[in-house]
């Protein structure tokens, strides 16, 4: 095992982060950073202070032909970390990208079933047919059961993985450098998903506003070219919301893996606390609820719930990217 790897391990073993240790050694995280990624190596100083750090010999971090250290545990608890090996950390990086894939379809399908309710609803005010929007609901809801089957499904796969996000992990030789290399490599792809989602959503907000706005010109079709304008939104969101939602969820999986992000052991230990997603809903809800009873127009303030749910995928991209550039 070499330096790097060294470092990586017995960090991760005695509970530290990057920050943490390098506050303990007086040092940049990035100066961490290259030394786990053996872009530099410590100077003779920094590798004594290593050695009190983590209680090894100096010939133990120096030598790569040297054993780990017997019985390294957590110094906080003091049980054995658990030690995902190269073979279950390929497994589940696979099993991520397929999950993220499943997760973003079922999120796209649930986005777009609100249009034929939107749209036969629109139709049924304007011909007086007011059986049709009740087929919109029908339609609605069969559109999200399959949406319903795929989360499931998706979600039950990735079980035997639920530790990752709960419990502090050791990882084998060479698992932290191979998710690493990985990462790198779906980095620009996610980049480009979640720009253009991000566009998506905007020019799909932008489309719902001058829609609106030019709908009052139709006359006693106001409603309906109202609802055409919602529906063109929707459809853009929802394709921005795919993009979003499947880079995110992979980009998360390197984030189990390495400790980083929201799935540091600090933040595990926390992971009852509020997320910025969950005070965004917080808000939302007053806001729908402020609006509603101030103008008394139930019937259209639910649009608050429908614009904020298809923009919460940004908000978890914003809060997800917000937790990798603090790690």
């Amino acid at each position: 095992m070499i330096l790097a790897d060294k470092i990586i391990d017995l960090r991760k073993k005695n509970g530290l982060s990057q920050e943490e240790l390098a506050e303990k050694m007086n040092v940049s995280r990035q100066s961490v950073s290259k030394w786990e990624g053996a872009q530099s190596v410590p100077d003779l100083n920094k590798i004594i202070m290593l050695s009190e750090i983590f209680g090894v010999s100096t010939d133990y971090l120096l030598k790569d032909t040297l054993d780990a250290p017997e019985g390294e545990v957590r110094e906080e608890s003091g049980t054995p970390l658990r030690t995902v090996s190269m073979e279950e950390a390929n497994s589940f990086l696979d099993d991520n990208r397929h999950y993220a894939s499943r997760i973003a379809l079922g999120t796209l399908i649930c986005i777009l079933a609100v249009i034929p309710m939107l749209a036969l609803g629109a139709v049924s005010e304007y011909t007086d047919r007011e059986y049709l929007a009740g087929i919109g609901i029908g339609a609605m809801l069969c559109i999200i059961a399959p949406a319903v089957a795929i989360f499931i499904r998706a979600g039950s796969s990735m079980d035997r993985y639920e530790y990752l996000e709960k419990e502090p992990i050791d990882t084998a030789y060479g698992v932290d450098g191979m998710v690493k290399e990985r990462r790198e490599q779906y980095k620009p792809v996610s980049e480009k998903s979640v720009i253009w989602g991000v566009v998506l959503c905007i020019v799909g907000a932008a489309l719902f506003i001058v829609g609106a706005i030019v709908s009052e010109s139709f006359g006693s079709a106001e409603d309906a070219a109202g609802a055409a304008a919602l529906c063109g939104m929707l459809l853009l969101v929802s394709v921005g919301v795919f993009l979003i939602v499947r880079a995110e969820t992979v980009m998360s999986g390197f984030d189990r893996l390495l400790e980083n992000g929201s799935f540091t052991r600090d933040k595990k230990e926390q992971s009852g606390s509020l997320s910025l997603v969950g005070i965004y809903w917080i808000v939302l809800t007053a806001a729908f609820l402020a609006v509603s009873f101030i103008t008394k127009r139930w019937n259209h303030t639910w649009l608050i719930f429908a614009v904020g749910g298809v923009l919460t995928p940004v908000v978890a991209a914003f809060q997800n990217s917000r937790n990798r550039k603090n790690k």
